[in-house]
């Protein structure tokens, strides 16, 4: 008897642990004109030391593609053979397909946070020549 009393005791007590009020603390608004100033501040940061945008990017792989598509020439005449492959065989077309600084869609993303509505677009994908 005295274990059910004690087991009915702990249940209870856990039971009760989880009736815990929960105070939610919001965000403060910040003024609109200051969060404004800081995206513009962090857009211009971003241009400055941006390293892999899309040009970047661009110029990277095509030099690289030059050296590869020099090694397979030489290769092939050193062993005698024909060149059969063009440069653009070692282009990849996915290398550049996702740069990690998108300076301007940054500014706009963070725009929209501090107005608080985010607007959702579907765009294709930027294409990085």
């Amino acid at each position: 008897m005295h274990f059910l009393l004690r087991m009915l005791f702990c249940f209870l007590f856990l039971l009760n642990l989880g009736c815990v009020n929960k105070q939610v603390n919001l965000p403060k608004v910040n003024d609109p004109k200051l969060c404004l100033a800081q995206c513009v501040k962090r857009f211009e940061s971003c241009k400055t030391l941006c390293v892999n945008n899309c040009a970047v990017c661009s110029a990277k792989a095509n030099r690289s593609m030059i050296e590869n598509y020099s090694e397979y020439v030489h290769e092939e005449q050193v062993e005698g053979g024909f060149v059969m492959r063009g440069l653009k065989s070692y282009r990849d077309p996915l290398q550049c397909r996702k740069v990690t600084c998108n300076c301007y869609a940054d500014l706009m993303t963070c725009e929209q946070n501090c107005t608080g509505i985010i607007h959702k677009q579907l765009r294709a994908v930027p294409y990085c020549t």
